[in-house]
């Protein structure tokens, strides 16, 4: 599959992957019973990726009773993002990624405009709640996107930018 062209309608790249909380997740073994929900952050030293993940944290159950499986992709490692699984109780699985493996994979490049427009205003949001800038890990210019995938393993949302739970919801 070429670079950037996964889109809705597209069977959904498998990847096996040893998780930093659930053990080897085989994405080929996951579908079939529900629908799957990728969430592509960017890396937990992020402020921006730090509230998409409170918003994720505090909306997860919406995702979760409407029958959808979360799987949670950083590039963050194994120390920093074992912060963050353990101090909140994370009951889905948290996935690294180089920007060579799974973001690439599910083509997503660099940060496209639109996720860089906002940038300057969600830096603040974070600043306001507090949040500050923690280690840099990854490629700091990666773009962040999210995909849900049905039971037949085929794409049916996939967006290029911040989270996005409500887009994830209509799709559930």
């Amino acid at each position: 599959m070429g670079k950037n062209k996964i889109k809705e309608g597209d069977p959904a790249p498998s990847f096996k992957i040893e998780s930093f909380n659930s053990g080897m997740i085989d994405l080929s073994e996951e579908i079939g019973e529900q629908k799957l929900v990728l969430i592509f952050s960017r890396y937990f030293g992020c402020p921006i990726c730090q509230l998409d993940w409170i918003s994720l944290l505090e909306r997860r159950e919406e995702i979760t009773q409407k029958g959808a499986k979360i799987f949670y992709i950083t590039q963050s490692g194994e120390k920093v993002a074992n912060k963050y699984v353990s101090t909140d109780r994370v009951d889905f699985p948290v996935i690294p990624s180089s920007k060579e493996e799974l973001y690439e994979e599910y083509g997503l490049g660099m940060m496209t405009a639109g996720t860089f427009l906002k940038v300057k205003k969600r830096l603040k949001e974070a600043k306001e709640q507090g949040i500050e800038h923690g280690e840099y890990e990854g490629w700091e210019k990666q773009g962040p996107g999210q995909f849900v995938i049905d039971q037949e393993g085929i794409i049916i949302h996939a967006e290029k930018g911040w989270l996005d739970i409500d887009a994830i919801l209509e799709v559930l």
